[in-house]
């Protein structure tokens, strides 16, 4: 009866592993909770005067102007 407590006791361990095993580090800090109509996500990074000047150019072409 001596090497069932050590197999209950690695039992045991492993099954008190599995949920700190499955957890994902992506998974972590991500919105559990949503607003409607409110966005939730990372605010967007403002464009630099370069890429509006290029956003300009490409629309003033497709403009049919």
């Amino acid at each position: 009866m001596r090497m069932k407590t050590p197999s209950i006791a690695l039992v045991a361990l492993l099954v008190a592993a599995l949920p700190l095993a499955a957890c994902d580090e992506s998974e972590q800090g991500r919105i559990l909770r949503y607003e409607q109509g409110k966005y939730q996500g990372q605010p967007d990074t403002p464009l630099t005067e370069e890429q509006r000047e290029a956003l300009r150019h490409r629309m003033s072409g497709q403009s049919g102007s």
